[in-house]
């Protein structure tokens, strides 16, 4: 296993280090990856005999649908032992509509009955934005993502209290994260990772793309939890191609994030693959956004990181989701990621 140090925002990896960091296991596990509904890792606890049991789920692009779950159990050296589905619980369902005649989208809170418990007009929203995507917060609040069809450059990010209040809402555009002196063209940036930090924040992260300015370049932006304003961004191109799938707070304070990155490939003609062998890669950011350490990894398995959570903190250890390349199943990987990245 070779581990590619990549200095600060260099676009291409200079230097091959043995082992910045530790690699304690990585496993597949029989369940099926998407690219665009990955499998994530939602939450974790220890067992007997040093086994951990992980909930894990897909959601689907579109929040009308149920919710996918299932149970994996994993031994003390990280082995898969069991994956279960899960039976549904009562969790919400959401929908959107646009009411009145309004272009504004709405977001419905109902339960499994049908019975409406809120509604909430999504401000900025308009007749060319998707379906919403949600987190739900550990207050019963949410973070929505409006990702627009067509015509914009910017996406709409609310927070929502679990009343069905709007908190905050902000368009959050490639002119912003790109430094464009004003929006040019229709790409509007991705958003694959919302998150509250402890300070009740929001951590977004995810790609963005301008055809006359960058190759596809991983975002982490820090927008304020009450008004929604930007506080500060980072970007990079890693390899040249790049993707934040996730991005967490970590007990320690440090930002941690995980995605893939490839080289750009020479383009023969329109639509010609311009994409290399997609690789794994970890950055880690400190509270005010500074890029400490970016480590691109070319792992047994995975070529692609979708999804991070801290499982001992004492111990600096992680478990990460990812991709198998052949199979297209999801691998399970175990890192020691130390808080200080001079040690990676």
């Amino acid at each position: 296993m070779k581990l590619i140090s990549v200095g600060f925002l260099l676009l291409l990896a200079t230097s091959v280090q043995s082992a910045p960091l530790e690699i304690i296991s990585e496993y597949l596990c029989p369940l099926e990856m998407d690219s665009w509904n990955p499998v994530n890792i939602d939450s974790f606890q220890f067992i007997e005999s040093g086994e951990m049991r992980i909930l894990a789920s897909r959601d689907f692009s579109f929040i009308r649908y149920p919710i996918k779950s299932w149970t994996i159990v994993i031994d003390s050296t990280g082995r898969p032992i069991s994956c279960d589905e899960n039976i549904p619980d009562n969790r919400l369902f959401l929908s959107t509509s646009q009411l009145g005649g309004l272009r504004e989208k709405s977001l419905i809170v109902r339960t499994e009955q049908h019975d409406t418990l809120w509604t909430c007009f999504l401000e900025g929203t308009n007749e060319y934005h998707c379906i919403p995507q949600a987190t739900e917060l550990p207050d019963g609040g949410y973070l929505i993502y409006n990702p627009p069809d067509c015509y914009d450059i910017y996406v709409e990010i609310h927070r929502i209290s679990s009343a069905g209040r709007m908190i905050c809402h902000y368009s959050l555009g490639t002119d912003y994260l790109l430094d464009l002196p004003e929006p040019v063209g229709e790409e509007h940036p991705q958003v694959w990772s919302l998150r509250n930090t402890s300070s009740g924040d929001i951590l977004v992260g995810g790609s963005v793309f301008h055809s006359y300015t960058d190759p596809n370049t991983w975002f982490v932006c820090l927008l304020d939890g009450n008004t929604g304003n930007p506080l500060w961004k980072t970007t990079g191109c890693a390899l040249g191609y790049a993707t934040v799938h996730d991005v967490i707070e970590t007990s320690s304070g440090l930002i941690v994030a995980v995605g893939s990155t490839a080289t750009i490939m020479d383009s023969e003609g329109f639509d010609s693959p311009f994409r290399g062998q997609r690789m794994p890669f970890i950055a880690a950011l400190n509270d005010t956004g500074d890029l400490q350490k970016l480590v691109i990894l070319e792992t047994d398995l995975a070529n692609m990181f979708y999804n991070i959570i801290e499982t001992n903190p004492l111990e600096c250890e992680f478990l990460i989701a990812g991709n198998d390349r052949v199979s297209n199943e999801l691998v399970l990987l175990r890192t020691i990621i130390p808080t200080d990245p001079e040690e990676w």
